[in-house]
């Protein structure tokens, strides 16, 4: 039996029938201190219960929910609107968010006690998340009563919360939030885990804001930025790490920070496996993906190498150039012993294990399936999307203050999803959409087209969808017939990695997402791009971003069943701020990066 087979819980039968329990024990807090759900359940037949509970522990979460709601039509108040809840609950579940929209308004028509109203606030901002809405789910979420709810219901608020905030780009609000939920854990190795997600979020901030809320901030938050300072500054090896901390430990010492966070700061920064940990490797070594996963396979390794506490675990590398033979691959490695599987990359490969419905020990997939309504237990999905990099553009955008937008984009299915998610993502937000338009990127000259896009002066942004060597041709257009105040807003693909100061003058003042590893924000880092370009030409080429992914997927894995049992959970990762939503996918956040004469920088760094 692998070590590590740990089913993902943060929305599953386990994780809720935990909730429930707690509620029942923690009367002294409750909303309402008779709560009882096996009580409240009692009209409903025992058997019928475990019959629903069963299909939702074995994955079949529609099941689950339609078997709820059928006994839902035969019992009475209370019981009836607890039956709907667990329906719910199954339908986020299984990302089915289209039927959970529906039992959502039929609750909020219903006669529901206080805790059961408490749930349904839960169930929502779930709803919003996976819709991404995180403001709503905001909403939702600060409408709870949290001081009446029993423990176990607080820890998720909070750690639903700061997720939430995260996503909505209020990183300082989310630290706020868990080091609320650390107040509120119990157990050390519970507050230990909370307490790493909390300093990770800070130390990502750019310097001068962390140091700013070092001499500014109240509370105990002054206390957890300086730890994240004195973690940041002293990343490049675990004993540094530790030794810092230290010294800040011992000046702050009656501060609620754990003495091991240090250590627990670096394992989670540089590895965090066990000893005798084996890994097997699902990778294609031909076919059209063979480059790619050859470059995420080096970052793999590359990150092993500079993994300094001796843990290392055993990797083992399987062929999955044949996507239908990848969950034959995987039995054979749940049977040879494997405690983690990483791989595979192609999306029918993903497809293939997510039909499994479960999988027996922690699995993280390169990619994302092709359907979002459905999930299966122990496998996590992690994606280096280009859509993801548009909606992101939308959400750092909007944080800058854009509220009016213009989309220009090439022609082809490319530029249309990138387009499509761009403009999901900013009416999400609750942007206006002033003007979109299409050019031929092999054109020389885009006058006419940028004037009638650009007719109305009031747009605050635009969002440019461009390769390199077009937007080298675009922007100069934009920025001649530019209204003030317009930012012009691009995704990763307009930097090839190398910054020419000839070729790329064109691009100078452009804003655009990119990993945090391409910006080498952590020089020091043994695992910087910059003291890996001379090693490996994947470091260096066109495919460096998958380098990077294949560092992350080394160092995320040990951790994968923390960050889905933890919503709160947050890995500072090379490939961006990493958290984990309730299907069990890597959500990114991204550096928001300006060209400037001396090549890109953050834009924090950056004069506006």
């Amino acid at each position: 039996m692998p070590k590590h087979c740990v089913a993902r819980t943060s929305l599953s039968i386990t994780y809720w029938l935990t909730a429930i329990l707690a509620a029942g024990l923690l009367t002294a807090c409750a909303v309402n201190p008779t709560f009882d759900e096996a009580q409240i359940l009692a009209p409903v037949a025992q058997s019928d219960l475990e019959r629903a509970a069963t299909a939702e522990h074995q994955g079949k979460q529609r099941e689950a929910a339609e078997t709820y709601l059928q006994l839902a039509t035969q019992a009475p108040q209370p019981a009836r609107a607890q039956l709907q809840l667990k329906a719910l609950h199954a339908y986020l579940s299984a990302g089915r968010t289209n039927e959970a929209a529906k039992l959502v308004a039929t609750l909020s028509a219903s006669p529901l006690t206080p805790l059961q109203q408490q749930l349904l606030l839960l169930e929502q901002a779930d709803l919003a998340l996976l819709s991404d809405h995180p403001k709503e789910a905001i909403a939702h979420l600060e409408r709870m009563q949290p001081r009446a709810l029993p423990k176990t219901f607080q820890v998720r608020r909070l750690g639903t919360l700061a997720f939430a905030q995260r996503l909505a780009d209020r990183p300082i609000a989310a630290a706020e939030s868990l080091a609320q939920l650390d107040r509120v854990l119990d157990g050390e190795n519970a507050r230990l885990s909370n307490q790493v997600s909390l300093v990770s979020a800070l130390a990502s901030l750019p310097q001068s804001q962390l140091q700013t809320l070092t001499r500014n901030g109240s509370g105990t938050m002054k206390g957890w930025a300086g730890a994240a300072l004195a973690l940041k500054g002293a990343n490049a090896s675990p004993e540094r790490l530790e030794a810092s901390y230290r010294t800040w430990k011992d000046k702050h010492s009656g501060h609620p920070a754990l003495p091991d966070l240090g250590h627990a700061y670096a394992d989670r920064l540089t590895g965090g496996y066990t000893d005798g940990d084996q890994v097997s490797v699902m990778l294609p070594r031909n076919g059209r993906f063979a480059a790619a996963a050859k470059a995420v396979r080096d970052g793999i390794e590359a990150a092993k190498r500079a993994d300094a506490r001796n843990r290392t675990p055993t990797l083992k590398f399987a062929d999955s150039t044949n996507a239908t033979r990848v969950t034959a691959i995987h039995a054979k490695a749940v049977q040879s012993g494997a405690d983690y599987v990483i791989g595979p990359l192609e999306k029918p490969a993903v497809d293939a294990l997510l039909s499994k419905r479960h999988l027996s020990l922690p699995t993280l997939a390169l990619n994302e399936a092709t359907r979002s309504d459905r999930r299966a237990e122990n496998l996590f999905q992690f994606a280096l999307s280009p859509e993801n990099e548009a909606t992101e553009a939308a959400n750092t955008a909007f944080t800058m203050g854009s509220r009016r937008a213009l989309i220009l984009y090439p022609q082809g299915a490319w530029g249309n999803r990138m387009a499509t998610a761009f403009r999901r993502q900013w009416r999400n937000l609750g942007g206006s959409l002033l003007g979109q338009a299409t050019y031929n990127p092999t054109r020389p000259r885009y006058e006419a087209t940028l004037r009638t896009l650009m007719a109305d002066s009031s747009a605050d942004l635009l969002f440019l969808v461009a390769t390199a060597e077009p937007a080298r041709r675009i922007h100069p257009y934009i920025q001649s017939l530019a209204p003030a105040g317009l930012k012009v807003v691009a995704t990763s693909h307009v930097y090839s990695g190398r910054f020419d100061t000839v070729r790329d003058k064109p691009l100078i003042g452009l804003y655009f997402v990119d990993i945090p590893w391409m910006l080498d924000m952590n020089a020091d880092d043994p695992l910087s791009r910059k003291r890996l370009m001379g090693t490996s030409t994947n470091a260096a080429g066109p495919l460096a971003r998958l380098y990077a992914m294949g560092i992350d997927a080394y160092r995320l894995t040990p951790h994968l069943t923390d960050l889905s049992q933890n919503p709160g959970a947050f890995y500072p990762g090379q490939t961006g701020g990493l958290s984990m939503d309730a299907l069990g996918r890597i959500k990114r956040q991204l550096t928001l990066a300006r060209f400037t004469a001396q090549g890109p920088r953050p834009a924090d760094e950056t004069p506006d």
